[in-house]
């Protein structure tokens, strides 16, 4: 039996969770076909087959949790058959052989059949993406009993495929994560490792301060003003908006701002890319997609890559101020927290109005308490506009 081992996905984790296999014992697969679905760093990732044949052994369950470097699936070794076929022919010839081997100038074909390669039988195409097939299982929806609009099932076609049945039901589904203890779940592994790495390498410093954002407070999407406001400080600071690898620092050319969302299933920081280049309609709603996914399935693990930047607007929840957590190897996190009304002096004269309370923090390793305090002061300046 040829083993393949689970492999390093790279994501710094030492095991993933099974969550669908696309085969079972007995099957025949081709290579670089989709093999498994495994969760990791909290990205579903459907991992290949690294080459064609048959299925003898799955080593591990749905939800079975496997280290790396364990073995994940066995093959059946072909060739090793050939080779006892062969074996056994020669071992006993046929008489028709034997005799043929007396006949001056009759040339001989082998008496036996090599064993012909077998070819791997082709694959049902697969109908929907991991995510859409893990939000299927957590909704409890058959995809087999019901025919996708177009080539793939989308996650709107299996949450309206779901409704009818909750109502039915009169009962609200909960999260699988709320169903079952998530404590070693990929999310929360993946989150603990981040910040034992943030502690082991960074040297935070943080700023706070206030901004008054009576001008569109109540009448805008205080995320999307966020940021926008990051963009504008980081034109102001590039240094912020920076990698820093191998004591070296790289300042981005575009903002890639990593989105902190929480979720039961632990805390995902998704990243929008490139947010200069896209329209205020295009972020709000890339920022709904990631907040379901985050609730239901889970995001892709690209979309978990390339930030340089960080948001955690922590305030829709609770508290004001933060000391919020660097991730190497961004260099910055904008902390936004809760706000409030505060009586201010205008012109003057005492006023009421919305303070919003900024968080910064950043590698001191990397940039400089001058570059910071500026950067906040940019961003500031942004949000009060």
């Amino acid at each position: 039996m040829k083993l393949f081992k689970l492999p390093d996905l790279g994501e710094g984790l030492p095991d993933a969770v099974i969550r669908e296999w696309h085969v079972a014992e007995g099957d025949t697969i081709a290579a670089h076909a989709p093999l498994v679905t495994v969760e990791t760093a909290k990205a579903l990732v459907e991992v290949p087959a690294p080459w064609g044949g048959r299925i003898e052994k799955l080593f591990a369950a749905e939800d079975e949790t496997l280290d790396v470097g364990q073995p994940l699936v066995g093959f059946a070794e072909e060739a090793d058959r050939r080779e006892r076929d062969r074996h056994h022919e020669r071992a006993e010839p046929s008489k028709e052989t034997a005799d043929a081997g007396t006949v001056v100038g009759r040339i001989q074909a082998g008496g036996g059949s090599i064993g012909a390669e077998l070819a791997p039988q082709p694959l049902t195409a697969r109908r929907a993406t991991p995510s859409v097939r893990a939000l299927a299982r957590l909704l409890r929806v058959d995809l087999d009993q019901l025919t996708p609009a177009a080539e793939r099932f989308t996650a709107e076609e299996v949450r309206a495929a779901a409704a009818p049945t909750r109502a039915e039901s009169g009962s609200t589904l909960r999260p699988a994560a709320q169903q079952k203890d998530d404590t070693r779940s990929p999310a929360r592994r993946a989150m603990a490792l981040a910040m034992s790495r943030a502690r082991d390498q960074v040297a935070p410093m943080t700023l706070l301060d206030e901004v008054d954002v009576h001008s569109w407070w109540g009448k805008e999407s205080a995320t999307l003003r966020l940021i926008r406001a990051i963009e504008a400080a980081c034109r102001a600071e590039p240094n912020l908006n920076a990698l820093y690898e191998d004591d070296r620092l790289t300042p981005a050319s575009g903002v890639n701002l990593g989105l902190a969302v929480d979720s039961p299933r632990g805390l995902f920081v998704p990243v929008l890319r490139d947010i200069g280049a896209r329209t205020d309609e295009e972020l709000l709603q890339q920022i709904d997609t990631y907040k379901r996914q985050a609730r239901e399935s889970g995001i892709n693990r690209e979309d978990l890559q390339g930030a340089t930047i960080l948001l955690s607007n922590f305030g829709a929840l609770a508290g004001r101020f933060a000391t919020p957590v660097v991730m190497p190897p961004t260099v910055a996190i904008i902390g936004a927290g809760r706000t409030v009304e505060s009586v201010v002096p205008i012109d003057g004269k005492p006023a009421v109005r919305p303070l919003l309370p900024l968080s910064v923090s950043a590698d001191h390793r990397a940039v400089t308490g001058g570059e910071l305090a500026r950067f906040l002061a940019a961003l500031g300046t942004a949000l009060s506009k």
